[in-house]
């Protein structure tokens, strides 16, 4: 049976006074056992986060260079996506 060990390294951090509050207070709802494990949790969900919004960032940027090779973007689009655009179509026009 092997039991395998991660080698993890201490490091300093500061926090505002509010988010150590939050901290703390999921510790005394039982969510964690120390400000350590949550702080090591939530950056391990945020660092999630990123790879996600990452890979959007990414299918989102290949729509893109479709609709500048064909004109016209080839799917069809509704409700937050074409807010997206829209604020697209602005930066566009405030860049160039």
């Amino acid at each position: 049976m092997f039991i395998l060990h991660t080698v993890t390294k201490k490091i300093s951090i500061r926090l505002k006074e509010q988010e150590l509050k939050q901290i703390d207070q999921l510790i005394e709802y039982g969510i964690f056992k120390s400000r350590s494990e949550a702080i090591r949790e939530l950056i391990r969900l945020g660092a999630e986060n990123l790879t996600y919004l990452s890979e959007v960032s990414k299918a989102l940027e290949k729509m893109f260079e479709l609709e500048k090779a064909e004109g016209k973007i080839p799917i069809d689009l509704s409700g937050a996506t074409k807010q997206l655009l829209k604020e697209r179509k602005m930066s566009y026009e405030i860049n160039f």
